[in-house]
């Protein structure tokens, strides 16, 4: 229904591999300011009456917009740039916040998002920040290996003081994460509440599968965007293997798409922490 109502209102609906998206042609000249790089269409996911950016790179990331706020494509067009070019014009802010707690900051010439790298209580850890201003750990690494991923809540670099103050927050974070064995098992919650027990549509709902593969440790991270659209990482001890948005009912498995990501055999997978999902 609202892909009809998007499609009668001039936009482009098609069937992705996740679900039905609205593809946007930009009728503004939009250019990646790191790269240089055109941005001359956007694509957006159509999920729980939301439009969400999965491409390009340089808009994913930004707030999604209700299916029922769009009066027509103009009109799409303007909220979806009046957000990059408020993200843009955060940018150097964003730096110069983390900077004075201590931190060297780069942006990814991709996303355009502010990453940094700082050490913890003898950890490395890889900060990232959304097109939003907030930050979250995005990886935990000990001695080359990568312990954990998406850890914690997001928070704003204004709420610390001084660089003893966001340290004594990160410490508090890693310390949990650096705990083998810390989080729950789905399979236990499963036989605790039964298979009747839901979880909101509102609800934060994030899931992580560890494996190793011919010696090297992975992770696996899904966390649910809204409903039943989720955002899939997968990484390893060199950096990000794979990631995308799906549709709960379109995944294929955890097994699936790390076989695929790393070219190898699912038999090849050996699952930590728990059975095989």
């Amino acid at each position: 229904m609202e892909a009809e109502r998007l499609a009668q209102l001039g936009l482009t609906v098609q069937e992705g591999a996740a679900g039905p998206e609205v593809v946007l042609a930009l009728q503004r000249s939009v250019v990646n300011p790191l790269t240089g790089r055109p941005v001359p269409a956007v694509t957006l996911a159509l999920a729980e009456e939301l439009l969400i950016p999965v491409d390009p790179p340089e808009l994913v990331g930004l707030p999604p917009l209700a299916v029922g706020a769009v009066t027509d494509a103009p009109e799409l067009e303007a909220r979806l740039l009046a957000g990059f070019d408020e993200h843009v014009a955060r940018l150097e802010g964003m730096a110069s916040q983390l900077e004075a707690l201590g931190l060297q900051p780069c942006v990814d010439p991709g996303s355009l998002e502010v990453r940094a790298e700082t050490r913890v209580g003898g950890l490395r850890v890889v900060l990232g920040a959304d097109k939003q201003g907030k930050l979250r750990i995005r990886e935990v690494h000990r001695a080359g290996a990568m312990l954990r991923s998406e850890v914690g809540p997001p928070f704003f670099p204004s709420q610390f003081a001084d660089a003893p103050a966001l340290q004594a927050h990160l410490l508090a974070l890693v310390g949990e994460a650096a705990t083998p064995g810390s989080g729950l098992g789905y399979g236990e919650l499963a036989e605790r509440f039964g298979p009747a027990a839901r979880v909101p549509p509102t609800s934060a709902l994030e899931l992580v599968s560890d494996f190793t593969v011919r010696g090297e440790r992975y992770r696996f991270v899904a966390a649910r965007v809204r409903g039943r659209t989720f955002r899939g990482l997968l990484a390893g001890p060199d950096g990000k293997k794979w990631t995308d948005h799906f549709q709960l009912e379109d995944f294929p498995g955890v097994a699936d798409v790390a076989a695929r990501a790393l070219g190898v055999a699912p038999r090849e997978i050996s699952w930590l922490e728990g059975d095989e999902p």
